[in-house]
């Protein structure tokens, strides 16, 4: 018996311990693609417009979460599901491998170079939605309700000492002889092998056997939303204020350009912004850790709404590009929390053999808000970047609102810590 609950607890340690080396990895990974902060800066060096910018968020989100209800209804049936994500890990970093040729090989073609990165982040997003589903169950089945604020905060501030350094590279190479855009090409290579030992890092995972439904067409599984919905309102609300917290972030991609263009920051000072915002993701993990792991996911989220109301209104005020760091501060933040607060949450609310379909339900309805960028580059060609903020604000303020009515997910994610699930 001691033998066998020994070996039990080696494997529990060692599962969660490579969830949070992936973690790390990836939060490493993503400093060096990151939305707002490189490829926006990136792209608006080789010419491309706002709008064009502003696919940025909606294929890296929208991608990641369109096909999830897909591969729930795929996968719902299967007892193990990991060597789906090994699958699209290969694709990914395929996908990130062209991306970086790309860059060197047509390098004196900028417009050409815009369309394959925007495709190979298309197909890097899909991919690691489809993968992403295997990811979201295979975490809820090895890490305890009582341990995931503590997996994602490991992953998410260990990675973001990571992500400094990151900052510091993206510095050197900016202030380099380096010519653009190979300086840029040589920090999405490195992004690609930290990238490519994370997925490999979960692929190592021993994954236990878990509740599988009755095998069901997609279209089946698109019937039944309706009355999952109509069904389980703290569910309904959780979707509404994610929805509207997404929406809010339509500005992000436009913040490291509007400092650059508008405000005449030097191109370096993006190696900086990434470092604060890091440092404040990295605090903000830190600090929301106990409440997430005490069942308090709720006052977590609500912060991080407050968060990301506060993002916009600094940039509609500041008018230093130096002093304007605080903008990236709050927003990544604000993203921090809800990153923790929301996969908690979308955990307590969803059943065992029905944990697919909440999460496939969830993450293909919130690639809707991911189509916004593409709105909000509208606004900024027309009207500018003032509209465009403020009109994040007034969706921040607005999901903020909306978390009044969680008593429910609040008395739920107590329950689910009690229960020690």
């Amino acid at each position: 018996m001691t033998v066998m609950y020994a070996k039990g607890l080696g494997s529990y340690n060692r599962n969660f311990w490579l969830g949070v080396y992936n973690g790390i990895l990836v939060n490493g990974a993503e400093a060096f693609f990151h939305t707002s902060l490189v490829l926006a800066p990136f792209l608006a060096g080789l010419g491309a417009p706002a709008v064009v910018i502003g696919l940025i968020p909606t294929l890296r989100v929208g991608g990641w979460f369109l096909p999830q209800l897909f591969m729930a209804s795929r996968l719902a049936h299967e007892p193990f599901k990991l060597s789906w994500y090994r699958r699209m890990s290969f694709v990914r970093v395929t996908a990130y491998s062209l991306m970086v040729l790309a860059i060197f090989v047509f390098h004196e073609r900028p417009l050409l170079i815009v369309g394959v990165v925007l495709l190979m982040i298309a197909v890097v997003s899909v991919a690691g939605g489809m993968g992403g589903i295997s990811f979201a169950d295979v975490t809820a089945k090895v890490v305890p309700h009582y341990r995931l604020g503590t997996f994602w905060v490991l992953r998410n501030s260990i990675g973001g000492g990571l992500a400094l350094v990151a900052g510091l590279l993206l510095r050197r190479f900016l202030q380099s002889d380096v010519p653009f855009p190979q300086n840029f090409g040589y920090l999405f290579l490195v992004g690609m092998v930290l990238a490519g030992v994370a997925y490999l890092s979960f692929s190592l995972v021993r994954e236990p056997a878990g509740e599988v439904a009755l095998k069901e067409p997609f279209g089946s599984m698109l019937r039944r939303i309706p009355e999952l919905l109509k069904r389980d309102a703290g569910f309904r609300r959780y979707l509404r204020v994610r929805f509207l917290a997404l929406l809010a972030l339509l500005a992000d991609p436009f913040y490291a350009v509007y400092a650059l263009h508008e405000l005449d920051a030097p191109v370096a000072a993006v190696g900086g912004f990434v470092i604060l915002a890091t440092s404040g993701s990295i605090v903000a993990n830190l600090l929301f850790r106990r409440p997430a792991d005490r069942g308090r996911n709720v006052d977590v989220l609500r912060i991080s709404v407050g968060l990301l109301l506060m993002a916009p209104l600094a940039a509609l005020v500041v008018t230093d590009w130096r002093l304007f760091s605080v903008v990236f501060v709050l927003s990544a933040a604000g993203q921090a929390g809800m990153g923790i607060a929301a996969w908690n949450l979308l955990y307590t609310v969803s059943e065992g053999s029905e944990r697919l379909l909440y999460v496939g339900t969830a993450n293909s309805f919130l690639s809707l808000p991911s189509l916004a960028p593409v709105v909000a580059g509208v606004i900024v060609d027309l009207l500018g970047f003032q509209p465009t903020f403020g009109l994040a604000a007034l969706l921040a303020v607005t999901a903020l609102g909306f978390t009044a009515r969680f008593a429910g997910l609040r008395e739920l994610d107590r329950k689910a810590l009690l229960s020690g699930s």
